[in-house]
């Protein structure tokens, strides 16, 4: 192609539709790239995502060029100035370039995620650690949306140097000139806004496909500019408050007491409380697991996990969200991330909050969390700060123990988890008790390293994740033989979970809800009996769950339920492109589950169950911009 013409309007439209060819290749790529997280389901819903892509494509295109459109279209004679036609080319080619990175990036992060990039990308690539070391990995783990991805934006620079405006007669009526503006600027705008009708807005997405295909039809780089754009949080009000509050309260209350018949009978000796190990694995799916794999012919990569759980109480664990940031904080303080920004981020990140530690702490337990990555990373060591940890122990505290080597970290990540949780034993151990010690893992995450001498023992199979999952339960195992030597093991009660799950490969877990499914597997070792439980348990049911667990009368605040008090119905809630899904156990039958979905004007589910998930997203949104996070 190589076009070259005085016609200002005719090089304009030239323009946009090479961005807009351009962006819809990256479309492709980002479908086959993840093609097996979609299934329309209809030849209608697929003629629905194709025009969805060419309203919210050329939306994008002239939301972004819409500086590039205005200066060209002045009826100015500084336009054809060498300076000028320099500024407005740079005006057109990096916003473009904009909308393809941001797309060939989400082609590989996607898939972890469930979740398009948005605004908090700027944040997360401030404070997710070394990405100096490792885009150089994910260039080479992830070369399909690197190569085409490429490949594309070359093609749209090649083909942008050889569309070219030469300069027009001076002598053009002023009136003409002005027509051209105003019909210019009103066709940018008419397609900026996505039509005749309202502005176009993200949830509107859901219009051309079920909102599970979202991504399909939006597009990166148009879910970043638009969420800058629009407040972090914005009210949800479905009902009456005090309905709201009579269908959900975060607030709980603990158990009562158990009666005493003979008051001469009770004990005036001060109760031995247990200690508590939380173990966080991060990505950390079940279908890795034997205990809830059950698909024909799978294998475990968890021997060790599997054998534990014979012993513990098993739950149908889920995640509130898909990232380490959105996952540890929703553990930690029963509060989720329902808002494109993790809830440490977002403009409400001042609000006064608690969590585990605060409520453990005022019973005297000595509190810590540890995690092998570099300090400061995602700001876990502020935010552990912020909800009452007495320390905080990363990569830095590592590396001065005598006993690490330079070989224990894994050259881009953090510590390999074997030498990290034989650290956490040895470290626990000067505890005084009761402590609480919570351990964020952290090999099992992109790049997938493995220490040399496992490479011929832990196998990839279908991903690389699977040979690192295998590692870090042989860690486990090497972990709980240590703990077991030491004196404060028969009084502690283990909690092993996930931030979030890994990547998918059966049809089971590559769902909306199968993407969600963690361990939520919980050992005490004063009484190990082997028990299964139907009742799914959020990251945000941990909370009130462990203040039951422990017989606390403290009041606690967390988005969840505690199992003791809701022992055979559980939910779960999480956040994707612009709508709220929530899994619960069926009324009927707790080993099925009922969905129900809130995208905009769309409902899915139950009357009963619609109105309590309004509920609770109300609650949440309520308590989160009113600075009512801790419980009174």
């Amino acid at each position: 192609m190589n076009k070259k013409g005085h016609n200002t309007y005719f090089y304009l439209l030239y323009k946009m539709l090479l961005a807009f060819c351009s962006l819809e290749a990256m479309q492709i790529l980002f479908h086959v790239a993840n093609s097996h997280l979609f299934r329309p389901e209809s030849f209608g819903e697929w003629a629905g995502v194709l025009w969805g892509n060419v309203v919210f494509g050329l939306a994008s295109v002239a939301m972004v060029l819409l500086p590039f459109a205005v200066l060209m279209l002045l009826p100015m004679q500084i336009r054809w100035k060498r300076w000028y036609r320099i500024l407005t080319e740079v005006l057109y080619v990096v916003p473009v370039l904009f909308l393809l990175v941001a797309r060939a990036a989400d082609s590989a992060y996607y898939q972890y995620t469930y979740r398009m990039l948005s605004n908090e990308i700027f944040t997360y690539l401030g404070n997710s650690g070394p990405m100096d070391k490792m885009i150089p990995h994910f260039m080479v783990n992830y070369w399909y949306a690197f190569v085409f991805g490429l490949a594309i934006i070359i093609a749209f620079l090649i083909v942008n140097h050889r569309i070219r405006l030469a300069k027009r007669n001076p002598n053009t009526v002023m009136t003409n000139e002005l027509i051209g503006l105003g019909t210019g600027l009103l066709l940018v705008w008419f397609l900026m806004r996505g039509g005749f009708g309202h502005f176009l807005q993200l949830e509107d997405a859901a219009h051309y496909c079920q909102p599970k295909n979202i991504p399909l039809v939006n597009n990166s780089g148009y879910n970043i500019v638009r969420t800058l754009m629009r407040p972090q949080l914005e009210p949800h009000e479905y009902m009456p408050q005090a309905e709201a509050d009579a269908l959900f309260s975060p607030l709980s209350s603990p158990l009562p007491a158990p009666e005493v018949s003979d008051s001469s009978a009770v004990d005036t000796l001060p109760r031995q409380l247990p200690n508590v190990v939380l173990i966080i694995v991060e990505s950390f799916g079940q279908e890795y697991t034997g205990i809830y794999n059950h698909q024909p012919g799978a294998d475990t990569r968890t021997p060790f996990l599997d054998s534990l759980a014979r012993f513990s109480t098993v739950y149908q664990g889920r995640s509130n969200g898909k990232r380490s940031i959105e996952g540890i904080t929703a553990i930690n303080t029963g509060i989720p991330t329902w808002m494109y920004v993790p809830f440490v981020n977002c403009t409400y990140r001042t609000d006064s909050i608690q969590g585990i530690p605060t409520v453990l702490g005022r019973h005297g337990y000595h509190t810590a969390f540890f995690h092998g990555s570099h300090n400061g990373v995602m700001d876990f060591d502020k935010v552990c700060a912020r909800i009452g940890y007495d320390e905080y122990l990363g990569k830095n505290e590592f590396e001065a123990d005598p006993k690490s080597r330079p070989e224990d970290f894994d050259g881009v990540w953090g510590i390999y988890d074997e030498p990290f949780l034989q650290y956490v034993v040895r470290h626990t151990s000067t505890f005084r008790e009761p402590f609480l010690t919570t351990v964020f893992t952290v090999t099992s995450h992109d790049p997938f390293p493995i220490p040399e001498q496992y490479k011929d023992r832990f196998l990839e199979g279908l991903h690389p994740i699977l040979k690192c999952v295998e590692y870090m339960d042989n860690a486990l195992r090497k972990f709980f033989d240590e703990a077991r030597r030491q004196p404060w093991f028969d009084n502690t009660i283990f909690i092993i979970t996930g931030d979030h799950s890994g990547p998918g490969f059966t049809r089971e877990f590559l769902n909306y809800d199968g993407g969600y499914r963690i361990p939520m597997v919980v050992f005490d070792a004063r009484n190990p009996q082997g028990h299964v439980s139907q009742r799914i348990v959020q990251q945000t049911d941990i909370l009130p769950s462990l203040v039951d667990w422990l017989g606390l009368d403290d009041r606690t605040l967390a988005f969840g339920q505690s199992v003791m008090q809701s022992p055979d119905r559980g939910w779960q809630i999480y956040f994707g492109n612009d709508y709220f899904v929530m899994s619960s156990n069926a009324p009927a039958d707790p080993s099925k589950t009922n969905f129900t979905l809130l995208c905009g004007d769309r409902e899915e589910g139950t009357p009963e169950n619609i109105r309590f998930l309004k509920a609770v997203v109300q609650q949440y949104f309520h308590h989160v911009m009113n600075n009512q996070l801790i419980a009174q």
